[in-house]
């Protein structure tokens, strides 16, 4: 059945229930509409309701096509992006059969299947079927019960439909009829999910949004770096900009108001002088109403006209607002607007800025960037000297049971300032929609939420104006672009095409070039579920660190201290191995143990005399014969696949046998965070299996940690109700 977004996984069960109980129904679902789908008798079925709500109010009629093109409100009412379900193709009706057999599956999808689905994947596959239906149609069928492998591998080798049959979209809608075949009112004749290898095809891969060019993206990084450096001392006054234009037509109303009501608006005759605009018919309509409304006013005082004007929003020509709102320049740091254009120019301005500078300092998506956490979005940690700032999104990404989670994304300090400088921007915007879980508001029509797409808008409008005329391609710039999109054109003098997703391209394609990190760790900061999606981003990089490695320059010096610090990291922990000191992780713990084993001393007796030399390591190193990346601090693994990075999975790095730890601040910090949310879950009955089971393992982890490396601690105490959510493996009746 339908999945609901997390903001409202609350409601999932009593929207169950409130179709299990309607009028003198016991279960309108199993009573009512599985019948009546499975017999596909319309005219009955047309007039039965899509569902109800939890107060037990219709969802609207099923035959009726804007009944359901309403529903994302009931079940999104935060929705970023509209997505509507509607049986209509291209604003006409489709034939009547087919319609009701795609209603069948999307009623089917929706209440009574045993899979979990998304609005939006109903939607994609209603839309995805829509296509089906008008190939079927110039066939001369009117029923999706023809449609089977036989006449779909017709249309692959006749190329006779808009179908693309190399694409993956078009196989998720059809396998849906096979899935929920056993719901629908026709025989699906097709006998198994399909994917394009079962027509011989390939399925293409998906385009690629192209690399910024070297100079524009440093160029990018140094003028974002700038803005937010002189912003961030000023972060405080932002919020006067935004109550500026948030307030801006409520003084102008407040002094319209007083002047409409004293003798200075009066003409001799009697008239008034309004200095309304009717500039449109909206702008018209509004002052006709407005004044309807005031002139049957028998006393009209300011508040009674303040009140109306809030009512009717009539708009004031910008020629005429000094004489109701003569204060309107507004000074922040060392920059001063006046009226309500600059202001919201300047806003933009800011915002896209500060945009840009997060985005690029995050490879965050523009989903994720708009589902920034209003309240928590940014959290610092010091941790063995070492800060690291992280920003966190809400995501619609967990299942029914399971604990909400916020996706997290390591950033820069520059990161976190322009974090910190959007939540001063936006801030004072929330606060005129106390329900609103958006991080985005408008400068336009009352600070509603923002459209996502705007955010892509505002973000290239400040890095054209940023750059001004450096956005035209340069001969580099070319040779750039063509060693990241070999099979793509540019052509020197034209202006970059710029689109936000570009930020998350490059981040990732110059992370990978410059080897600043490896597709395991990158995998982790994009939340990919597969490193193929990962190396899909990063495409061609190999091909720039090959160039870049031919060349004597700054690149090649972080190549050199990169093998250096590599090779320091393998110093130490030989170091402390050779005195006998405790190093843990699994093969840490092996050495150790070989060396109690050996008859003598390996080091003093030359046997493994070398790895105590700098030299050593960095031929191993360079020769591609050792590795060592830092896992966490004072953890380090030497597996080239290894794939924890951001988030550390203490229990498998503690007997892991590629694992070496030095300390035990990072393990200690764990704990004690483990601990805190422990305690914090038991106070606020929110504790599950799950969260118990969490927070047991990095603690025991922890401590298991500590223990091997003879460091003295306090056990942490778990409490009973910890104790008995977790199951006690090996226990037997």
């Amino acid at each position: 059945m339908i999945k609901l977004p997390k903001y409202n996984i609350g409601q999932q069960d009593a929207l169950l229930s409130a179709q299990n109980h309607v009028g003198g129904y016991i279960n309108y679902l199993k009573d009512v509409l599985e019948p009546a789908i499975k017999s596909g008798e319309w005219d009955d079925f047309e007039t039965l309701d899509i569902g109800f709500s939890v107060t037990g109010e219709s969802l609207g009629k099923i035959g009726d096509n804007n009944a359901w093109r309403q529903l994302q409100p009931f079940f999104e009412p935060n929705a970023t992006k509209p997505d509507t379900l509607d049986f209509f193709l291209d604003g006409k009706v489709v034939e009547r059969n087919l319609t009701n057999q795609l209603r069948a599956l999307a009623l089917s999808m929706m209440w009574l299947s045993p899979k979990d689905y998304s609005f939006l994947s109903i939607v994609q596959a209603i839309t995805g079927l829509k296509k089906v239906a008008t190939a079927l149609l110039n066939e001369g069928h009117n029923s999706f019960e023809l449609l089977s492998f036989e006449l779909l591998e017709t249309w692959v080798l006749g190329d006779v439909t808009d179908l693309d049959f190399e694409r993956e979209h078009t196989y998720t809608p059809l396998n849906k009829l096979y899935i929920e075949a056993k719901r629908l009112p026709f025989n699906v004749s097709l006998t198994k999910t399909l994917s394009a290898s079962d027509f011989g095809l390939a399925i293409k891969e998906p385009e690629q949004y192209t690399v910024i060019p070297q100079r524009l993206y440093y160029l990018g990084l140094q003028q974002s770096e700038a803005l937010v450096n002189e912003l961030y001392p000023i972060r405080d006054e932002l919020g006067k900009l935004s109550d500026y234009i948030a307030g801006y037509h409520e003084k102008s109303y407040q002094g319209y108001a007083k002047y409409l009501v004293s003798d200075e608006a009066k003409f001799k005759n009697g008239g008034l002088q309004w200095y309304l605009s009717s500039a449109n018919k909206g702008d018209k309509e509004k002052k006709i109403s407005f004044q309807t409304a005031f002139l049957a006013l028998n006393n009209p005082t300011q508040e009674s006209t303040l009140e109306l004007l809030n009512k009717h929003k009539p708009a004031i020509p910008n020629q005429y607002i000094y004489k109701f709102y003569p204060e309107r320049t507004l000074k922040v740091g060392n920059r001063e607007v006046t009226g309500l254009r600059e202001a919201q120019t300047l806003f933009k301005q800011l915002n896209g800025g500060c945009l840009w500078a997060l985005m690029s300092r995050t490879g965050m998506r523009l989903d994720e960037i708009f589902h920034l956490h209003t309240a928590n979005g940014c959290t610092t940690e010091t941790i063995s000297g070492q800060t690291i700032h992280v920003i966190h999104a809400d995501l619609s990404k967990t299942t029914k049971g399971s604990q909400l989670k916020q996706d997290e994304f390591v950033t820069t300090e520059v990161g976190k300032k322009a974090y910190e400088i959007l939540q001063a921007l936006h801030s004072p915007l929330r606060q005129r929609h106390p329900d609103s879980q958006a991080f985005f508001h408008k400068t336009k029509g009352g600070s509603d939420a923002i459209n996502k797409d705007n955010l892509n808008i505002y973000m290239a409008a400040w890095f054209e104006g940023a750059l001004g005329e450096k956005f035209a391609l340069t001969n580099d710039d070319v040779i750039d672009l063509k060693i990241s999109d070999p099979n793509l054109s540019f052509n020197m003098g034209d202006d970059y095409d710029f689109s936000g997703h570009q930020l998350r391209r490059s981040f990732a394609y110059y992370l990978i070039g410059f080897e600043l990190c490896e597709f395991p760790q990158l995998k982790q900061q994009f939340s990919h579920v597969s490193m193929a999606m990962t190396r899909h981003y990063a495409k061609n990089a190999s091909k720039f660190q090959k160039i870049r490695k031919q060349k004597i320059n700054l690149a090649h010096a972080i190549d050199e201290e990169r093998i250096d610090q590599k090779a320091q990291l393998y110093l130490n922990i030989y170091k402390k191995l050779a005195n006998k000191e405790r190093v843990a992780g699994g093969k840490g713990k092996e050495f150790a143990k070989n060396m109690m084993k050996a008859k003598r001393n390996l080091f003093k007796d030359k046997v493994d005399d070398d790895m105590l030399s700098d030299n050593y390591w960095k031929k191993q190193i360079r020769d591609q014969k050792r590795h060592i990346h830092a896992v966490a601090p004072g953890v380090y693994c030497t597996s080239t696949g290894c794939s924890l990075r951001t988030q550390v999975n203490l229990l498998e790095c503690v007997d892991c046998k590629n694992d070496y730890i030095v300390d035990a601040v990072f393990a200690e910090a764990k704990r004690k965070e483990a601990e805190i949310h422990m305690l914090w879950d038991i106070e606020h009955d929110e504790l599950t299996p799950q969260t118990a089971s969490e927070v047991y393992i990095k603690i025991t982890a922890a401590e298991r940690i500590m223990k091997d490396l003879d460091i003295s601690y306090e056990p942490v105490v778990i409490p009973q109700e910890v104790q008995d959510l977790l199951i006690n493996y090996g226990v037997t009746a």
